[in-house]
């Protein structure tokens, strides 16, 4: 992976704990988990804002 020249140092940080929070889960379940996430925002700020809530 070549992310560190793609996204802002911020963005990894927030990629890196998205990735050890699905990391746990069983794939059908960490697909579910994204898809309600992704639905109920507009923007990846909000997405990864919204990882802050729980």
């Amino acid at each position: 992976r070549r992310e560190e020249m793609l996204t802002r140092e911020d963005d990894l940080h927030k990629l890196w704990v998205l990735r050890k929070l699905l990391a746990p889960m069983e794939p059908v379940e960490a697909m579910e988990f994204l898809m309600d996430r992704l639905k109920a925002t507009k923007t990846n700020a909000e997405f990864f804002d919204s990882m802050k809530q729980g």
